[in-house]
């Protein structure tokens, strides 16, 4: 399985980074959305995880490029912003999951282990 995180906190990044490639998993990273958006380009992820607030652009962003192109990828926000009209949209927009910070292990867990 292919993953995508978009994430700016580095190390909020390389705990999702780490225990996806300790589960086997294949990683992509970007921090921003416009290197999220590019990643797109040459790639198809299974599963992004993408936080809402970045640098030079939004999640959101991301997340309704993802819906624009069809991507069969199950996407996952992860964010500290608790905003119902965000959720509202981004779920309508095919987010499978939405996770507030801090995401703990067992959440990872939950959607990363085998069954």
């Amino acid at each position: 399985m292919k993953i995508l995180i978009v994430e700016d906190q580095v190390d909020v990044l390389e705990c999702l980074r780490s225990y996806s490639i300790g589960l086997g998993y294949e990683v992509m990273t970007a921090a921003t959305a416009g290197d999220a958006i590019a990643l797109l380009d040459r790639a198809t992820p299974d599963l992004a995880f993408i936080d809402l607030i970045l640098p030079q652009g939004s999640g959101r962003q991301v997340v309704r490029e993802i819906y624009r192109r069809r991507l069969p990828s199950r996407t996952v926000v992860i964010t500290a912003c608790d905003d119902l009209s965000i959720r509202k949209e981004l779920m309508a927009q095919g987010v499978s999951d939405y996770l507030f910070k801090p995401v703990t292990i067992r959440d990872l867990e939950q959607l990363l282990k085998p069954a």
